[in-house]
């Protein structure tokens, strides 16, 4: 009986071994097959290429924001060698010249004046006051055609053609150099410190005159020239007076100097030319002076300036404008006796200070009479 005793009990605890060993393997199984490990692909979230614009994306938290790829960009932005276009904007006018300062205290003073009669009136009293103020070291030089305006000189720049008279202007006093010379070869000629150019004078009120010919002059003078270096001004020319004809274009003496007046200042914003000799408003100066408004209100044949007192006048404003700040020179230095007693305007000790005055206040303010010129 102990004998069957024990063998039914051995028997169980191996049943029970068996069930157990089942059962493991059972749940080895589950396990087996509830499980996924995960394979090596990538996420299936929707990523956008390195190209491609992003236009939305709802696994980012700011999927609202549309935000660009690096390599493009949503906005439309100009490019940068673009210039973009808005008539509401006022067109800068910066100059299309870099006008270089003149000279200061040059050993030696070479200027061109590219004109016609009224550059030939502007300068003819010069060689004066050179004398009085001791003055030798200064050559103005003026390139003479009559008549002669900015588009003009232009053609015959490309023409080549010799139609010019070439005179100097020095202590020496007044010498004609040539007789038929060509604005080619006087450009080249000597190198010269300063060039001025002036407009003929009834389309100086005129700026659509005065373009795109003066911009091309300055062009030749820069391929043509041997200087090393050149500063350029303009010379504001004078109002007719009141009994010429001409004058129609602009019904008055006052309103044509100040046409004349907003011409220069649209050339100066233009082309850079920053540095004006205001013989027009020298003039008009001279002319609110009951003593000094002389011989048909300052010109001698109503165009042209008186031969003395008006001569003087200009040669003083042009000394202030571009002699004296190179050489450190004033005029109110110069006590030069121009003319005879006989002559109408003579420059003298009762009206010389007045004259200076009316070319030192139009220097100081090139576009305004003074309320100083009687002093």
């Amino acid at each position: 009986m102990k004998r069957l005793f024990w063998i039914l009990t051995l028997l169980l605890c191996c049943m029970q071994g068996f069930s157990q060993t089942n059962k493991v393997a059972s749940n080895k199984q589950v396990a087996t097959t509830t499980v996924k490990k995960p394979t090596a692909t990538k996420p299936t979230t929707n990523k956008p290429a390195a190209n491609a614009t992003v236009t939305n994306n709802t696994s980012n938290k700011n999927a609202s924001v549309n935000k660009p790829t690096a390599n493009n960009t949503t906005t439309s932005k100009p490019a940068a060698n673009n210039t973009t276009t808005n008539s509401s904007t006022p067109q800068a006018t910066c100059g299309y010249l870099c006008n270089p300062p003149l000279p200061y205290l040059p050993s030696k003073l070479d200027i061109l004046f590219i004109g016609n009669s009224f550059s030939i009136d502007t300068s003819t009293a010069l060689p004066e006051i050179f004398n009085s103020l001791g003055i030798s070291n200064v050559n103005v030089y003026v390139l003479y055609k009559g008549g002669c305006s900015m588009k003009q000189h232009y053609e015959y720049y490309k023409s080549g053609e010799k139609v010019y008279e070439l005179y100097r202007y020095s202590v020496l006093g007044e010498q004609l150099l040539e007789k038929a010379t060509s604005i080619n070869d006087v450009m080249r000629r000597y190198p010269y410190d300063v060039v001025v150019f002036q407009q003929y004078s009834l389309e100086s009120g005129d700026y659509s005159t005065y373009e795109p010919y003066l911009s091309k002059l300055i062009q030749a003078y820069n391929i043509s020239k041997i200087s090393a270096r050149t500063t350029f001004a303009f010379n504001e020319t004078w109002a007719y007076a009141s009994n010429n004809k001409s004058l129609s274009k602009y019904k008055t003496t006052t309103g044509m100097w100040k046409s004349i007046c907003t011409s220069i200042k649209k050339m100066k914003a233009a082309s850079g030319i920053d540095i004006v000799i205001p013989c027009g408003t020298a003039v008009q100066n001279a002319r609110s002076v009951e003593t000094l408004n002389v011989d048909n209100e300052l010109t001698r044949d109503g165009l042209h300036i008186n031969l003395y007192a008006g001569r003087y006048l200009l040669a003083c404003t042009f000394f202030e404008s571009i002699i004296a700040p190179c050489l450190n020179r004033s005029i109110r230095d110069d006590i030069t006796i121009y003319g005879k007693g006989t002559d109408i305007g003579q420059v003298n000790n009762s009206n010389r200070r007045l004259l200076q005055n009316c070319a030192r206040l139009a220097v100081a303010n090139n576009y305004d009479i003074s309320e100083f010129v009687g002093q």
